[in-house]
């Protein structure tokens, strides 16, 4: 009998920083410049969401270490 797999689940910040992925390769297939750009600064504005994830999860950690 197979055990079940348990399901890995990303991290907030791997989250956005997997949709700002998509996001860009949803762009390239875009043909109108306008809406490939408004594409391209929502991956953006996800990659630094995702930072600041980061930073605060850096910063927690920090403070449960003193």
């Amino acid at each position: 009998m197979e055990e079940p797999q348990a399901s890995a689940v990303p991290s907030d910040s791997q989250h956005y920083r997997e949709m700002a992925r998509k996001l860009r390769v949803l762009a390239r297939e875009f043909r109108f410049a306008g809406a490939r750009q408004e594409l391209l600064d929502l991956a953006l504005r996800y990659e630094r969401r995702a930072d600041s994830l980061d930073a605060r999860s850096a910063a927690g950690s920090d403070q449960d270490h003193r």
